[in-house]
């Protein structure tokens, strides 16, 4: 539940998103390096579905990027709404996220090559209590390594929820007989193969 008690609709695929930071040239080259000289690639931008937290941990304060009043941490977790695992995340603002429509056009003609329809992301599989769980969890362990075991004390969501997407592309095409669907990541540029 968000700070104010609400629900989030995590049906619908996120209106917020990350801007794409790997262009879909990129993307494309990343993966037809491993491929036969020739082969015709196509990517399209789908945004992967992730809700992001803010926490305040209370617990003295000796190394941590974000400090706020004394003794608390304020801790950013992103949790794979489809996969849910949880990540430490830098802190975000309004500023770092764009709308779904703006991503697309920014995206160009390469968000739908072809004339293929758009990708749509996967369906979110967690609902929003079983995310702040996965991202609450996550807490305890990572801040404690990060601060030398000391004891780190209840976590409470400082800030509404956010429902984004993270922005990917889909690398599809043929070589030979065989099909080729990679995805890569349009933040790092890390790839991971589908089916080749």
């Amino acid at each position: 539940m968000t700070p104010g008690g609400s629900d989030l609709a995590l049906t619908a695929p996120p209106e917020l998103v990350w801007p794409a930071v790997v262009a879909p040239e990129d993307a494309i080259r990343t993966v037809a390096r491993r491929l036969h000289p020739g082969v015709d690639l196509a990517a399209r931008l789908y945004h992967h579905p992730f809700l992001g937290m803010m926490f305040l941990c209370g617990a003295p304060v000796r190394r941590f990027r974000s400090r706020t009043g004394a003794g608390q941490v304020l801790a950013a977790v992103v949790v794979d709404l489809v996969g849910g695992r949880a990540y430490l995340s830098d802190p975000w603002n309004d500023e770092d996220f764009t709308t779904r429509a703006a991503a697309l056009g920014v995206a160009g003609p390469a968000a739908t090559t072809r004339g293929a329809a758009p990708v749509r992301g996967p369906a979110p599989r967690l609902r929003e209590a079983e995310a702040v769980a996965a991202g609450r969890s996550l807490l305890p362990g990572v801040l404690a390594r990060r601060r030398r075991l000391d004891p780190v004390g209840p976590a409470e969501l400082a800030a509404p929820l956010i429902y984004f997407g993270k922005p990917n592309w889909w690398v599809t095409g043929r070589d030979g007989d065989r099909s080729i669907e990679v995805v890569v990541d349009a933040l790092s540029g890390r790839h991971y193969v589908a089916s080749a």
